[in-house]
């Protein structure tokens, strides 16, 4: 199988968890769109650099949450429209897409960025080594950050 052959059949698996990465870093439409080009732009361009050290998933969900944290700090934007009207980015489900949308309103009033990135990699069923290696912190650092970002938002929730 040739390069960009593999990298569709990657965007093709993986495609949700890109989305939703770039979704809860976008302030519009426009900036959902340009933070998973410049994602997938970065996925192509270190498809030869990735050794398997990790699931590909894993690999993926590093170089986009990297891509839209840079895409932030380089473009930050004093006025914008707000995302979270639009759901459908990421799911198809009315029902799903209203949970989601209020999720993530919530995730979004966490003041810490590495909580937030934490978070959206537990809700996205990663298993608490494959968050160590992507954040950077060890297990036991992610497993009680975790109980206390959930703890949180619990609280917002009952506001």
């Amino acid at each position: 199988m040739d390069e960009q052959s593999y990298f569709n059949e990657l965007i093709k698996e993986h495609g949700r968890l890109i989305n939703k990465i770039c979704y809860f870093y976008a302030t519009d439409i426009d900036d959902f769109k340009d933070l998973r080009q410049e994602s997938l732009l970065n996925i192509f361009r270190g498809l030869n650099k990735f050794r398997a050290d990790s699931k590909i998933s894993t690999w993926i969900y590093r170089i986009t949450l990297n891509s839209c944290v840079s895409y932030v700090r380089k473009n930050k934007r004093k006025s914008f429209v707000s995302i979270e009207n639009h759901p459908e980015l990421i799911t198809t489900d009315s029902e799903t897409a209203n949970l989601t949308k209020e999720l993530y309103f919530l995730i979004n009033q966490l003041d810490n960025k590495i909580d937030k990135a934490l978070i959206l990699m537990w809700l996205d069923d990663m298993d608490y080594d494959a968050i160590a290696e992507v954040s950077g912190l060890n297990k036991a650092t992610v497993g009680s950050r975790l109980h206390r970002i959930k703890k949180k938002l619990v609280e917002l929730s009952n506001r």
